[in-house]
């Protein structure tokens, strides 16, 4: 993926280059000025509490110095620069810096729409999808206003599917740990980068030394996944290294991830967490997800239906892959974006605990799907409001301003989960009657 200028310049000609360049340029100042506004305050002191703490006592003392912290380390780090940029500069605004990440995070995001896109669609539709999603609402109002850092985590993950998609299965591997270890939510993905790389070793069983290629590519892919786990974690148990011994090192990350894992995971145990999904209306926000069902608790529920979907998307995918034997091709590439999309919408309805942010992945990837059709640039309208509408639930619990407050927002509630589940099923019955054409079109 070379983002160079002159590549940029032969896609778009030297006119379309210059405005889209330039309303990449103009939303980007646009959203350092926004960026003073529409805080939400909790969120924001904590990210500079654990700054502030990280820089004073280090990675290694972290965790047991704050009170709490449920985030994987990979985000601290980013704190931690921030923090030595603002005690260097204390007369940059608290703001702007540290909205700085998700906002660049954001125009990075968009750029790499571009270029995804490009390959799968014409260059209008690329340029346009990548421009509607740095000026859509739903980024802006998490990473510009809200001040959380979701599209950072969300950059990480579309690089990693979109060098999976380009057979870099290293570097994906790697991109796809990062993702994880600054949020678990990323595990999802794994199976599909396990997908593409496995179609790819069968694709290639029978060219010259294939099982030696195969061999060495799993080593490879061992080590992008493990290596980048050991260097993040490294700093922060390094005082509980024991000396010299290796199976120590490893040792200490497994026991450091699990337990960063489950805290990061069992840090709110409810149904919602202000998320506008299926529990969210049906049991209500913050209400135990420990609640028993037939003797299976909600958040057991949530999982078997999640997991039921995930496999049903993920069976569909390789049965359309085997039916169609794609190659590099396009329709490939779009199969993925909306199995993901589907997947990570499919975890914001059905999965307890869920909160207002998590559907940020589904805006940010059904971007890449919304050129299909009118419908979907329909869908993905409802989709974006709907992500707006929570952030502003959520943000109205907590902050009411004047004669607006999260109750006005409520009854509309069950509207907008039933508008969301509608369109995941209409999204999964066009998955699923693909698979179906592709199987016709191969038997006649």
């Amino acid at each position: 993926m070379n983002l160079s200028i002159h590549k940029l310049k032969g896609y778009l000609g030297r006119g379309n280059i210059f405005f889209y360049v330039l309303l990449l340029v103009s939303g980007f100042v646009l959203r350092i000025f926004l960026s003073l506004h529409g805080t939400f305050r909790w969120d924001f002191d904590t990210w500079k509490k654990w700054a502030y703490s990280i820089d004073k006592v280090g990675f290694a003392r972290f965790y047991d110095e704050v009170n709490w912290c449920d985030y994987m380390p990979g985000y601290l780090y980013v704190l931690w620069l921030l923090q030595k940029i603002h005690s260097t500069f204390p007369q940059f605004s608290d703001e702007i810096l540290f909205k700085l990440p998700a906002n660049i995070a954001d125009l990075g995001i968009s750029l790499l729409i571009f270029f995804a896109l490009k390959r799968i669609t014409n260059v209008k539709n690329a340029m346009l999808a990548s421009l509607v999603y740095f000026f859509n609402p739903a980024s802006l109002s998490n990473s510009t206003f809200w001040g959380q850092v979701d599209s950072f985590h969300v950059f990480f993950l579309l690089i990693s599917i979109l060098l999976g998609v380009s057979e870099h299965f290293v570097t994906s591997s790697v991109f796809a740990v990062i993702a994880f270890m600054i949020k678990p939510q990323s595990i999802v993905i794994f199976p599909i980068i396990g997908f593409l790389v496995i179609r790819d070793v069968v694709r290639r069983r029978k060219e010259d030394r294939a099982v030696l290629r195969t061999f060495l590519l799993g080593i490879k892919i061992i080590f992008a996944l493990i290596g980048p786990i050991v260097v993040i974690t490294l700093p922060f148990i390094w005082d509980e290294l024991p000396e010299n011994s290796v199976l120590g090192v490893f040792k200490e990350t497994v026991i450091f991830i699990k337990e960063r894992f489950y805290k990061a995971y069992s840090g709110y145990e409810y149904t919602s967490v202000n998320a506008f999904n299926f529990w969210g209306w049906i049991h209500g926000m913050w209400k135990s997800d420990q609640i028993k069902l037939f003797n299976i608790t909600y958040q057991r529920w949530g999982a078997i239906v999640f997991g039921i979907f995930y496999a049903l998307i993920l069976c569909l995918l390789l049965v359309s892959d085997l039916i169609k034997q794609y190659s590099r091709c396009k329709e490939f590439r779009y199969r993925i974006f909306q199995a993901i999309t589907l997947i990570f919408l499919a975890l914001f309805l059905f999965v307890t605990r869920a909160h207002e942010r998590h559907l940020l992945p589904v805006v940010m990837f059904f971007t890449l799907i919304a050129f299909h059709s009118s419908w979907y640039l329909f869908f993905y309208a409802v989709i974006s409001l709907s992500y707006v509408v929570n952030m502003s639930y959520a943000y109205l619990e907590e902050y009411p301003i004047l004669f607006f407050s999260s109750s006005m927002i409520k009854p509309f509630i069950p509207v907008i989960v039933i508008f969301l589940s509608v369109v995941f099923l209409l999204v999964l019955k066009d998955f699923i009657r693909d698979t179906i054409c592709f199987y016709r079109e191969r038997s006649s």
